[in-house]
């Protein structure tokens, strides 16, 4: 039965060393048809999401933006932020940050400079740094997953909510009815009690890390980010894609980005690349989903509403722990196969 194959997987899993803890959900119908934890986790278990924050926080409240007649999705950043946008950025619009088609590099340690810096005066440097960064590539000719991009969406974000985007996502989750993630603000408790999430880390300067998000920029900028940032259960996740699937109200967000010569992404998603994808080479045609540096990851039909979230904290092992990727086929393998036969 590929229930209990599963079951066997993600325990041998974690017991070979993938990650120490783990959670596999599976959702079709609008509930969970398979939940099980492994490892140091419980089912309810709190990861740090990483850059499922992207799709699942991003992408929907860019999209409330452009709802409201407030952030136009081809808005150009001169459009936006006037003369401190130089010439070579003049046509990076808000679907090709979403979209990693603006042309920004992968990424960027910007917390060095960062954190030398009261809290209050980091956005700004943020935004300089930004507009001072050389171009990968012309906007809009290719496409490279770059976090700098939605650092520069999680500045555009706050300014059009007119808040931190930790309010702007839970005004957004209770309107499409969810308990959905959740952001771990640094000058607040945890929403959570320290038992339920699992811990990340250590990194240098941060001897224990838990509760407390693991990527650095984030970090830098107080725990808020469009790129990273979110923590949250399977159950928590799956919800948040169930809501954005029901009805089509989020269709745009599943699109292929038909514009950007070679793209697999859409705006806040990617799409698996091949019969090697992480995803599974039975993953139905449409499947949309993120991978988190942390050991997240999220693949998800919209036409049938049905997907996969496995979540787990790779990086208490160590950031170079590579024993995740082959159980991420192997589990994602045999969980399209079970949904297959619920459906």
């Amino acid at each position: 039965m590929p229930e209990a194959k599963l079951k066997q997987a993600l325990d041998q899993g974690v017991a070979q060393g993938a990650a120490p803890a783990a959670v596999l959900l599976l959702w079709a119908e609008g509930q969970p048809v398979f939940l099980h934890a492994a490892g140091q986790a419980e089912p309810d278990t709190v990861f740090d999401l990483a850059s499922l924050t992207k799709p699942l926080a991003a992408a929907p409240l860019a999209l409330e933006l452009e709802r409201r007649e407030v952030l136009a999705w081809d808005r150009g950043l001169y459009d936006l932020w006037g003369q401190a946008v130089p010439e070579d950025k003049d046509d990076i619009t808000v679907e090709r940050l979403l979209a990693h088609a603006a042309g920004f590099p992968a990424y960027q340690p910007y917390y060095q400079a960062l954190e030398m810096q009261p809290p209050e005066l980091r956005r700004a440097l943020l935004r300089s740094m930004l507009m001072n960064e050389p171009l990968a590539f012309a906007p809009g000719s290719r496409a490279l997953y770059s976090d700098l991009g939605y650092l520069a969406m999680g500045l555009l974000l706050e300014e059009g909510y007119s808040q931190g985007l930790d309010e702007a996502l839970a005004a957004l989750y209770a309107r499409l009815g969810v308990e959905g993630p959740r952001y771990l603000p640094l000058d607040r408790p945890p929403a959570w009690p320290r038992e339920h999430i699992a811990p990340c880390g250590p990194l240098p300067g941060r001897p224990e890390i838990h509760g407390q998000v693991e990527d650095e920029n984030c970090f830098a900028l107080g725990g808020l980010g469009a790129h990273a940032g979110l923590f949250g259960s399977a159950r928590m996740v799956a919800a948040v894609m169930d809501a954005l699937c029901r009805g089509g109200q989020a269709a745009r967000l599943f699109e292929r980005d038909a514009a950007t010569p070679g793209s697999g992404r859409t705006p806040g998603f990617d799409t698996p690349s091949g019969p090697d994808s992480l995803a599974g080479s039975n993953a139905p045609s449409g499947t949309v989903g993120h991978l988190g540096f942390t050991g997240c990851s999220l693949w998800w039909h919209p036409a049938s509403n049905r997907g996969v979230v496995l979540l787990t904290n790779r990086v208490a092992l160590g950031r170079g722990n590579d024993r995740l990727n082959p159980l991420r086929r192997e589990v994602h393998q045999l969980a399209w196969q079970l949904l297959g036969e619920a459906s």
